[in-house]
């Protein structure tokens, strides 16, 4: 299996800000993963919740969304379009207004599918960057997202 990455060569300048520079390497490491899997017909945040509910089932719709750091608007229109896809399915929780999600067959299938395309990506990302150098990106990454999230204090002028 082969991912052609030489459309994803983007012209960066390294920026003052840290917010700046997050978000270049998001959309980088995007970009990247989103061509790994171009012909799977799934996205790349698709298949991360693939894998959330792969090993947590009967999430709520704000579980899954803390999980993997997105709003509950997102949350919801992400997984609307995978129940839309037969991926995932809901089922009313204890409150009739919470929905508890967890994958189908196809669900499951999809992601079993596509998973050795994510490996390879991660593979590559390995490759580029080193073994200890994308382990390093990943724990910081998740300690940037795990403090900032956790602020409690906001800068005023």
């Amino acid at each position: 299996m082969h991912i052609h990455v030489s459309s994803l060569r983007m012209k960066l300048q390294s920026l003052p800000c840290y917010c700046a520079t997050l978000r270049q390497a998001a959309r980088a490491a995007t970009a990247f993963y989103e061509e790994a899997l171009a012909d799977s017909g799934v996205r790349v945040t698709q298949f991360t919740v693939l894998q959330v509910l792969k090993t947590a089932s009967d999430l709520q719709t704000t579980e899954v969304g803390e999980l993997i750091g997105i709003d509950q608007t997102t949350a919801t229109r992400t997984l609307a379009l995978m129940k839309k896809n037969r991926l995932v399915m809901d089922s009313t929780g204890t409150d009739r207004r919470e929905r508890r999600w967890r994958l189908t067959a196809l669900g499951e299938a999809t992601f079993r599918r596509v998973q050795p395309k994510w490996e390879l990506a991660q593979a590559m990302v390995e490759r580029r960057l080193g073994r200890v150098g994308a382990i390093a990106l990943k724990k910081s990454a998740f300690r940037a997202a795990s403090g900032l999230s956790a602020v409690s204090e906001t800068p005023k002028a």
